[in-house]
């Protein structure tokens, strides 16, 4: 390698470095920089997150291996992975964590009360720094599972920016399943509908109203 060459490496691997170290400090980048854990703590402090709240974040990433941020844009997509009652919206990833449940679990590291069954497209809903990091195992999760599955982690998570409960995420997906409660709440809506639609022709015969009762879209 000739010495113009090595020269040139070293000024792009110093301007990579220095860029990455000037993060919060010298502007926004669509692009992946590695986030230091005094700007993890405060990016978490400008959001409202407490010290517990912030360490628990922190401890979701794995042990040594580094964590990035980037600035991301209004509208990007991607994917919560939950049971039938829906994620927090705070964990998302680029890419499905699994094509089963037990794998996206184990892989997802995921609390118990996680079943994995679903994986709804969310996209974001407005403009915010994404955190970048792989899942760390989490075996306290396994030992409360009945069934023991291990939750190994390994897969890279997303941390936006509060998830549902700040807005910072917006489920999009047509086929995000409705919760039972909602979903006898419209069947009861349905079949009042139907029974208060009956009338009384003219001749004196009963009629009722025929009506379509669509069943759950998933």
């Amino acid at each position: 390698m000739s010495r113009k060459t090595t020269i040139v490496k070293n000024i792009e691997a110093s301007h990579k470095a220095s860029e990455s170290s000037r993060y919060m400090q010298g502007g926004l980048t669509d692009k992946k920089v590695k986030l230091s854990s005094k700007n993890f703590d405060k990016l978490m402090t400008e959001r409202g997150l407490s010290k517990e709240e912030t360490a628990s974040l922190k401890a979701s990433n794995q042990a040594g291996s580094p964590i990035e941020v980037r600035h991301a844009k209004a509208g990007e997509k991607f994917i919560t992975t939950h049971g039938a009652e829906r994620s927090s919206g705070v964990f998302v990833s680029e890419n499905s964590l699994g094509s089963t449940p037990g794998e996206r679990i184990d892989k997802g590291a995921l609390p118990h009360s996680n079943s994995a069954e679903f994986e709804t497209t969310v996209e974001l809903a407005k403009d915010q720094n994404l955190v970048y990091g792989k899942i760390a195992p989490q075996s306290k999760f396994s030992k409360m599972d009945p069934q023991q599955q291990s939750r190994s982690g390994g897969a890279e998570q997303v941390i936006t920016d509060g998830g549902y409960n700040t807005s910072a995420v917006i489920n999009r997906d047509p086929k995000y399943p409705i919760p039972a409660s909602t979903d006898f709440q419209k069947r009861a809506q349905e079949y009042k509908n139907n029974h208060s639609s009956k009338s009384f022709s003219k001749d004196g015969s009963h009629s009722c109203g025929n009506k379509k009762n669509n069943g759950q879209s998933m």
